[in-house]
C-alpha cells in the first residue's frame, strides 16, 4: 500500500475514532441529564468520594478533559475549593480508561450493526430517550469503523524498516515512547485517541507491549494540556489545580518507568491478546497511581504553593437560611429571607470595600475578589427572588404580602449596588493598567465621597438586620448630601481639567466613580424608603 493511502487511512479512522467518542459521550450526557454539574458542585473534602466520583463521570462523558475543564470553571465560581477537586481530578483518569476497554473487545465485525441501530433509534425514535441511547450508539460504532480503518492501515507498516527501527527504539529506549507519546496526545489532545491507535497497532500485529506501554505513559503526561491551556487567566486555585494534575501524571509516570520491566512482565500475563493487554496496562497504570497519590494531596498542595505563591480568594456563596420545607409558613420564610437579604448586603459591603481598594490604593490584588463576589451576590439574588416568587403563591396576609414586596425591592437594589462597586473596580483597574494618577486634590475629594458612601450603606446593613426608623432617616439625608458630593465634585474636576491640573484620562475615570457612587446613594436611599414604610 502507498504511504499516501497508508496516511490517509490511518488519519481518517483516528476522526472517526475522535468523532465517535465525541457523539458518544454526548448522547451519554444528554441521558445522564444535567446531574453531572449537580454532582460536582457537591464533592466533599474526602478524596476517595472524589476520585470514585471523577472516575464515574469520566467514564459518561467519555473525557478525562471534559471533566478537568468542568471542574476548573466550578473553580474559578469557588463553588468548590482546591482540595475537593484534587480527588475529581485523579478519578478521571480512570474514568477515561473505559474507552481503551470498550475499543480492546474485537467487535469491530459489528460496527456497522451498531451503527444501523443507533440510526434507527436516532432518527426513528419519538422517545426522547431513545434517541439519546440511539446517538450514543451511533458514536459507538463510529468509533469502531475508526477502529477498522487504523488497524487497516497500520497493517502494511509492520514490514516496513523505518517504523520497525522506530519501534524498536520505543522498546529499548521508553524514553523515547513516552515523549512520542505526550507529543502526539499533546497535538491531538485525546489521550483516548492516543490509547486507541496504539491499541489499533497491536491488534494490526505492528507494535509489541513494551513500546505500547511507553507510549501509553507518555500520553498521560500528554493529556494534561488541555488542563494546562484552560487554567490561562484562570483564578489561583484553577492554575494550581492544572499544576498538581500535571505533576499527579508526571509523577506516576516516574514510578512505573523505573518498573517497567516488571509491569510489562505482569500486564503480559493478564491475557493473551495484544489490545487487551495494552488497555489492561493503561486501566492498571491510573489505578495504581491514583490510590498511591491520593493521601499525599496535602503534600502536593503545599509543592504547587511555593511553585504558585499567593493567597486563595474564598467567596462565601449560595443560601444559608432558605428552606424550601417552610414555604408553607409564610411568616417563618419571611424571617429567613430576611436574613438571607441582611447576608446579601453584608457580602456587598465587603465588595464595596474591596473595590475602593483597588480604586483609591493601587492594590490589583482585590480586584479578583470583586469579579468573584459580585457573582456571587448575583447567584444570590436570584435564588432569593426565586424564592420569594414561590412564596408569593402562598396564601399570604396583607403584612406579609407587603413584606415580599419590599424584600424583592431591597434585593433588586442591593445587586445594583454590587454592579456599581464593580464598575468602581473596573475603573481602579484601568487606572492602573494605563499607570494613571489623580491629583491630590481630587485624591482627597474621592475619598470624601467614598467615605460617606460607605457610612450609608453600613447604615443600610444595619437597619436591614433590625428596623430603625430613625437611622432609615438619617439614610435619606446622607443620600442628599451625596448628590450635592457628586455635583460639587464635578464642577471641581472641570476647573481642574481647564487649569490643566487634572489629566483629561484621568477626568474620565473620577466622572465615571462619582457618577457610581451616586447612583450606590441612591440604591441605598431606594432601600431605606422601603423600610420607612413599616416593612
Amino acid at each position: 500500500m502507498p504511504v499516501k493511502e497508508i496516511i490517509f487511512e490511518v488519519c481518517g479512522g483516528l476522526v472517526l475514532f475522535l468523532y465517535g467518542m465525541i457523539l458518544m459521550g454526548k448522547g451519554l450526557q444528554k441521558i445522564a441529564s444535567d446531574k453531572i454539574r449537580k454532582i460536582l458542585g457537591k464533592v466533599t473534602n474526602n478524596s476517595l468520594i472524589g476520585a470514585s466520583i471523577g472516575a464515574i463521570i469520566t467514564a459518561i462523558i467519555q473525557s478525562s478533559s471534559a471533566t478537568t475543564v468542568i471542574l476548573l470553571g466550578f473553580l474559578n465560581a469557588g463553588l468548590i475549593n482546591l482540595q475537593q477537586s484534587l480527588g475529581v481530578l485523579m478519578g478521571a483518569n480512570i474514568g477515561t480508561t473505559i474507552t481503551a476497554q470498550l475499543v480492546a473487545f474485537k467487535i469491530n465485525n459489528y460496527a456497522l450493526l451498531i451503527l444501523f441501530i443507533g440510526f434507527l433509534l436516532s432518527f426513528l425514535s419519538k422517545k426522547r430517550i431513545n434517541k439519546y441511547i440511539g446517538e450514543m450508539l451511533l458514536g459507538l460504532g463510529i468509533l469502531f469503523i475508526g477502529m477498522n480503518f487504523m488497524t487497516e492501515g497500520m497493517k502494511p507498516l509492520k514490514d516496513a524498516p523505518f517504523f520497525i527501527n522506530l519501534l524498536t527504539n520505543f522498546s529499548q529506549i521508553p524514553i523515547l515512547g513516552i515523549l512520542a507519546g505526550a507529543l502526539f496526545t499533546g497535538i491531538i489532545q485525546s489521550s483516548s485517541a492516543t490509547t486507541g491507535l496504539v491499541i489499533a497497532m497491536g491488534m494490526a500485529g505492528v507494535i509489541n507491549l513494551d513500546a505500547s506501554i511507553s507510549i501509553i505513559l507518555g500520553a498521560n503526561i500528554g493529556t494534561c494540556i488541555t488542563t494546562m491551556i484552560a487554567s490561562i487567566g484562570s483564578y489561583l486555585s484553577a492554575k494550581r489545580a492544572a499544576i498538581i494534575h500535571l505533576l499527579f501524571n508526571i509523577i506516576g509516570v516516574l514510578i512505573f518507568f523505573l518498573l517497567l520491566p516488571y509491569f510489562t512482565q505482569i500486564m503480559s500475563k493478564t491475557s493473551t491478546s495484544l489490545a487487551r493487554q495494552i488497555a489492561n496496562a493503561h486501566t492498571v497504570f491510573n489505578i495504581t497511581t491514583t490510590l498511591v497519590l491520593l493521601p499525599l494531596i496535602p503534600f502536593l498542595v503545599k509543592i504547587v504553593e511555593k511553585i504558585i505563591p499567593g493567597k486563595e480568594i474564598k467567596i462565601d456563596r449560595g443560601t444559608k437560611y432558605l428552606d424550601n420545607r417552610v414555604l408553607n409558613l409564610p411568616s417563618l420564610a419571611l424571617s429567613q429571607a430576611t436574613k438571607e437579604t441582611h447576608r446579601m448586603a453584608c457580602m456587598a459591603s465587603k465588595l464595596l470595600s474591596n473595590s475602593y481598594k483597588v480604586l483609591i490604593s493601587n492594590d490589583i490584588s482585590f480586584f479578583q475578589s470583586v469579579i468573584r463576589q459580585e457573582e456571587a451576590i448575583d447567584d444570590l439574588y436570584r435564588k432569593i427572588r426565586y424564592y420569594l416568587i414561590k412564596l408569593s403563591e402562598k396564601s399570604l396576609t396583607k403584612k406579609e404580602s407587603q413584606k415580599l414586596a419590599s424584600l424583592l425591592h431591597s434585593i433588586s437594589d442591593i445587586e445594583r449596588i454590587a454592579d456599581h462597586g464593580n464598575n468602581i473596580a473596573e475603573l481602579g483597574k484601568t487606572k492602573i493598567d494605563k499607570k494613571i494618577a489623580f491629583s491630590q486634590e481630587a485624591q482627597k475629594e474621592l475619598k470624601e465621597m467614598i467615605d460617606e458612601v460607605i457610612n450609608m450603606f453600613d447604615n443600610i446593613v444595619k437597619i436591614l438586620n433590625r428596623k430603625n426608623m430613625k437611622l432609615a432617616t438619617y439614610i435619606l439625608d446622607q443620600e442628599g448630601k451625596v448628590d450635592q458630593l457628586e455635583k460639587e465634585l464635578r464642577n471641581n474636576h472641570l476647573k481642574r481639567l481647564k487649569t490643566g491640573v487634572c489629566r483629561p484620562q484621568a477626568g474620565v475615570i473620577f466622572l465615571d466613580t462619582i457618577r457610581n457612587l451616586e447612583r450606590i446613594g441612591d440604591h441605598s436611599d431606594n432601600i431605606a424608603h422601603v423600610k420607612l414604610s413599616g416593612f
